[in-house]
C-alpha cells in the first residue's frame, strides 16, 4: 500500500486495526530508502514535483519506492489547493515553486524535509492547523515551520530544517541527505 495509509494504520487506536508501533530505526529505514531514490531520480535530472508519503509504496517487507506521479491524486484529492489554474500539493512546496513556479532538485529537497516529517508524524497532515489561504500567506512571509515531531531525535529534525532552507543552495543534496541518514541496508532496492 502507499506509505501514507501505513504510518496512519502504525499509529492507529482503533481494535479493529492491528497496528504496530514504528520504531525510530525502521523510520530513519523508511527516509533513507527515499532518498536514495530520489538520489537516483535527481541523478538522472528528473524532478518529481510531487514527493509525499502519498507517493510513496511500501511492502510487508517495508521495502519503499518512489511512485509516479499524482498516482494518489483520487485518494488525497484533499492535500492539492487550486491554484493559478493547477492542483498544487502545497503543503509540500517551498515557495519558489507556488509562486514562481519553479521546480527544481532543491525543491523536491524542500519536499522530502516535509515527506521525513510526515513519517515521524505517523502521517499528520502538514500545518493541519492552517488553512490553505493561511499556508499561502505564511510560506509568502517565510514564517512556516513544522514542529518537532514527537519522539523524533534532534538530527532528524535538523536535517528536516535544512532541508527547509528558505535558500536553495542552504539545502542539502540528497547525496548528502543519504549520508546523513546513514547506509542504507544493502538488501533495499
Amino acid at each position: 500500500g502507499d506509505l501514507k495509509q501505513f504510518l496512519r494504520i502504525s499509529k492507529s487506536k482503533d481494535d479493529k486495526v492491528k497496528s504496530q508501533p514504528i520504531s525510530t530505526k525502521t523510520k530513519v529505514s523508511i527516509c533513507a530508502q527515499v532518498a536514495h531514490g530520489m538520489e537516483h531520480l535527481s541523478n538522472h535530472r528528473f524532478v518529481h514535483k510531487d514527493l509525499a508519503a502519498r507517493n510513496c509504496l511500501i511492502s510487508s517487507q517495508r521495502r519503499v519506492k518512489i511512485s509516479s506521479l499524482s498516482l494518489s491524486k483520487d485518494v488525497y484529492n484533499s492535500e492539492y489547493y487550486h491554484y493559478r489554474q493547477a492542483w498544487i500539493p502545497l503543503r509540500w512546496l517551498p515557495s519558489e515553486s507556488v509562486f514562481e513556479d519553479d521546480f527544481s532538485t532543491k525543491s523536491d529537497v524542500w519536499a522530502f524535509g516535509v515527506l521525513m516529517w510526515e513519517v515521524f508524524s505517523y502521517g499528520e497532515l502538514p500545518h493541519s492547523k492552517l488553512s490553505d489561504d493561511e499556508m499561502l500567506e505564511a510560506l509568502k512571509a517565510g514564517k512556516l515551520k513544522l514542529p518537532v515531531p514527537d519522539g523524533c531525535p534532534s538530527r532528524i529534525y535538523k536535517l528536516m530544517a535544512r532541508c527547509w532552507a528558505p535558500g536553495l543552495k542552504e539545502r542539502p543534496s540528497f547525496t548528502d541527505i543519504v549520508q546523513a541518514l546513514g547506509e542504507v541496508p544493502s538488501n533495499s532496492k
